[in-house]
């Protein structure tokens, strides 16, 4: 299994980053025992990976079990012969992990396009993928059908050369109606499958502005700059104002019928691979809208 690296991060954390069902310090073994290299070449955990490295994993460790097409009723909002824009659904995981290998994106794109129409240089189980939103995440996100468009948004989306904005009803109310979150993030070391703001780690930085507010509730814009894991869901709740649903991250008792946060990827621009800008709207899904209303922020 070969990945290809994009940006200036240790070797295991990047590891731990693409396989978060692994635990770190096994990845530190593997490392050490020769398991993985980069380049062909031993390095240590500690490596700085650098600008198309080339990261080789024995096939034994990561295993993937056969990844079989179904039948997926995906929102294309774009495509052409490069990529696709897709409007993703909640209770959709992007791409297999561990035990779980039906159900996801990956499944789907596997059916619509399949694996020769997709970039598969990400790695065997994530076809097409190159970011992820969430499970429960709702919205737009780019697939690639071919390796050169992937190390293309690869290097859009690690320089942070792609707009992302989001949709969220959190708790509570703001005093500023803007504000910024810059912060390092890394795994909570009390709960490894967590993230947290850290001392140490990955910067994060996003930004928020407030459009409107009822008590207790908020719906709020948010563009983030930098996309690391659970980055949305860790800085609002950072800040005093998780998501509304959220299981993990701040978890407020409500009185919905909701096991997920309110989260929903609302536009997305880049500038394509022909040079041209291009940009991209997704309205919130039917639950979002539903307590949207409810909570009476607006239609």
């Amino acid at each position: 299994m070969k990945l290809t690296a994009y940006e200036n991060i240790r070797l295991d954390k990047y590891i731990s980053d693409e396989f978060e069902e692994i635990p770190r310090e096994k990845i530190k073994t593997f490392i050490k025992e020769d398991k993985i290299k980069v380049n062909n070449e031993t390095k240590k955990p500690s490596y700085k990976l650098e600008l198309d490295d080339e990261i080789d994993i024995d096939d034994e460790l990561f295993e993937v079990p056969e990844i079989l097409p179904e039948d997926m009723d995906l929102k294309i909002i774009h495509e052409n012969d490069n990529y696709a824009v897709i409007d993703k659904d909640a209770d959709v995981i992007v791409h297999p992990a561990g035990s779980i290998i039906t159900g996801t994106l990956v499944n789907g794109l596997l059916y619509k396009y399949g694996y020769d129409g997709l970039s598969h240089i990400g790695g065997d189980d994530r076809p097409g993928i190159v970011h992820r939103l969430d499970k429960d995440t709702t919205g737009l996100m780019v697939i690639t059908k071919n390796n050169k468009a992937y190390k293309y948004f690869k290097s859009l989306f690690e320089t942070r050369k792609v707009d992302k904005e989001y949709l969220a009803i959190v708790h509570g109310n703001f005093d500023k109606t803007r504000g910024s979150i810059e912060t390092f993030m890394d795994r909570d070391k009390n709960s490894p499958r967590k993230m947290a703001v850290t001392n140490s780690g990955r910067k994060a930085i996003s930004y928020y502005e407030v459009l409107a507010q009822t008590d207790g509730y908020s719906l709020v814009k948010i563009k983030i700059i930098t996309g690391r894991t659970h980055q949305i869901r860790v800085h609002m709740t950072h800040i005093g104002h998780p998501l509304v649903g959220d299981p993990i991250y701040g978890n407020v008792k409500h009185n919905f019928n909701l096991d997920h946060q309110l989260l929903h990827c609302t536009y997305l621009g880049f500038t394509d691979m022909n040079g041209d800008y291009k940009s991209f709207n997704a309205s919130p899904h039917e639950t979002f809208l539903k307590y949207q209303k409810v909570l009476g922020l607006g239609e």
